[in-house]
């Protein structure tokens, strides 16, 4: 294998790289080839060749050759294709003649029907080859320059320059990367994100300890400021890293089923369990006395199942429901808390929890979003800080010692590389990278604990909501429900104090109090509840009144409605 790197010439710092890009022009290909020919890089011109065609009238015989074809050159027409191909200064024993030598089989093999142009260059220390390749052949077709060409492809130059380097004894690499688009100093951001993977391994052993489930870790994975993606492998990626990676590409124990058998076993072999304990602060609150019988209930239903296990057997579904109704213990505990901590012991004073805590998300969000963009920029900052530092004891090495290196001599890659990190970052001492790297860990963990903060009040809003449904259902009397979506409700024609909603599966819309909808997810689904015999005026999309109708009768139609649709689609 080998690397494909950028056409940057002080990029070519592997063993041996080839890349390849497309020239566009009669212009720009005459420019090419006068280019690669340069007789101060070919030792005088003796290490140019052309196949198929003189090294000296090569952009003519390309031209003629297109007319020939009738195929039309403009300034946008792809006429040619520049190639590269470059060897370790540290092979022992490569002439440049050999070089050019591996050139011509290279043209030869992989382009023997295209007009070629072979140049080797001797002015840096890696020998390094320059191909001038005209984008139609002898026989009027262009090249396949797609990928998936096995020959004619990018691969294909990789591969076949791969097959004669060792043909003439020399090393290549083994774990080339896969050949990608680059552009101006993303390698910078390529060599910082090398330590991603191994950054993302350690986050999830550190939260593995304190994880009971796999949904718990991506939870907890998001806190520390990693983007989850779900589908069908679920991906991440932390800030700073252009791609999202799948979880099984970390490694055996990190693919998702890995870590869901580690999490199952985990499970099983806990054998203790901690209940949080509470206490109402009022006896006579019909809030918190329904979440004081669910607490108990729920944490008697663990204990007592706990005390008929075989410990011989394994049950993984139980194990799995067990986890599950502890976490839903320790919320119902919670609920109990925050009840107390805020006097909240009736449907009114709910009702103004719920709009204060609503009030501050937004308040919450709107600071969020302010801020998130300098934070991206600054996490984006720091692998290139880190490289700084990385590279920092190289270039101090390098002036020391930069009297032994010859004037025209390639600068060290390291040292490229660090001063291609200090133009990025625009820095001039290592205390302004120090500077960079701190303020972006300040601020990441200030944007973690606000994200974090969000999602705890977000939470809160709809058990709140849940709180809600349940006081409607117990104290206002309301028996009927029917569940809607955010995207039910004509924000247009709802005012402050009632929503205007369409009425699941059907045209119909009707106005409802603001009060008698818990949003048992925040913001995002809800429930109606209805009062049986109360009326209901039902309107059309114009606001225009269609009939009236009694709670009982709404729910009707809307299960109705569903009706027809699961049945018109059963019959597709």
């Amino acid at each position: 294998m080998i690397y494909i790197v950028s056409k940057l010439k002080w990029m070519v710092i592997f063993i041996p790289a080839t890349a390849r890009w497309s020239v566009h022009g009669v212009k720009g290909r005459i420019d090419c080839i006068n280019y690669i020919k340069n007789p101060d890089k070919t030792k005088d011109g003796t290490l140019v060749t052309g196949i198929n065609c003189s090294s000296e009238f090569a952009a003519y015989e390309m031209q003629i050759n297109s007319q020939k074809f009738r195929i039309e050159e403009d300034n946008d027409s792809r006429t040619c294709y520049h190639a590269y191909q470059s060897f370790d200064p540290k092979e022992k024993n490569l002439t440049p003649e050999e070089v050019h030598q591996m050139g011509i089989e290279l043209a030869k093999r992989l382009y023997p029907d295209f007009q070629v142009v072979v140049c080797t260059h001797v002015d840096h220390l890696h020998l390094h080859n320059h191909f001038c390749i005209s984008a139609v052949n002898l026989k009027g077709r262009k090249l396949e320059d797609r990928l998936s060409n096995p020959i004619e492809g990018l691969y294909g130059l990789r591969d076949v320059s791969d097959q004669i380097a060792l043909e003439h004894g020399l090393h290549i690499i083994k774990d080339a990367p896969k050949i990608g688009h680059y552009h101006k100093n993303k390698y910078l951001y390529d060599i910082a994100n090398k330590s991603w993977r191994q950054q993302i391994i350690e986050m999830i052993d550190t939260l593995k300890d304190r994880c009971y489930s796999f949904d718990e870790l991506l939870e907890q994975l998001a806190l520390e400021g990693y983007l989850i993606k779900h589908g069908k492998n679920i991906r991440i990626k932390p800030y700073g890293k252009e791609r999202y990676v799948t979880m099984k590409i970390l490694g055996d124990d990190y693919s998702e089923e890995a870590l869901k058998l580690f999490f199952r076993e985990k499970r099983k072999n806990q054998k203790v369990i901690n209940f949080g304990e509470y206490k109402l602060n009022v006896n006579d609150s019909d809030i918190l006395n329904i979440y004081d019988q669910l607490a108990r209930l729920s944490k008697h239903s663990v204990l007592y199942t706990m005390q008929d296990l075989d410990l011989n057997s394994d049950y993984y579904k139980y194990y799995n429901s067990r986890y599950l109704e502890v976490k839903r213990y320790h919320q119902l505990v919670d609920t109990i808390n925050f009840l107390n901590n805020h006097e909240i012991y009736n449907y009114d004073s709910l009702e103004n929890q719920i709009d204060q805590i609503k009030n501050e998300i937004e308040e919450r969000e709107e600071e969020y979003h302010s801020l998130l963009s300098k934070h991206e920029t600054l996490q984006l900052r720091v692998p290139l800080c880190n490289l700084y530092i990385k590279y920092l004891d190289d270039y101090n090495g390098y002036l020391e010692q930069q009297d032994i290196y010859p004037v025209d001599a390639e600068l060290p890659n390291e040292v490229k590389a660090f001063l291609d990190v200090k133009a990025e970052l625009n820095v001039d001492t290592p205390e302004e990278v120090e500077d960079i790297i701190s303020e972006a860990n300040k601020m990441k963990i200030d944007m973690n604990k606000k994200y974090a903060y969000l999602s705890y009040l977000k939470n809160k809003a709809s058990e709140l909501e849940k709180i809600k449904g349940i006081s409607l259902e117990n104290e206002k009397g309301y028996i009927k429900s029917i569940s809607i979506s955010k995207k039910m409700i004509d924000e247009k024609r709802s005012s402050s104090d009632e929503y205007c909603v369409r009425i699941p599966y059907s045209e119909y819309f009707f106005y409802v109090p603001k009060k008698s909808v818990a949003w048992i997810s925040y913001d995002t689904r809800g429930i109606i509840y209805l009062v049986d015999d109360k009326e209901y005026i039902l309107y059309d999309q114009y606001d225009k009144e269609v009939e009236r109708v009694n709670g009982e009768e709404v729910e009707k139609i809307s299960q109705e409605e569903k009706k027809k649709v699961n049945e018109y689609y059963k019959g597709k």
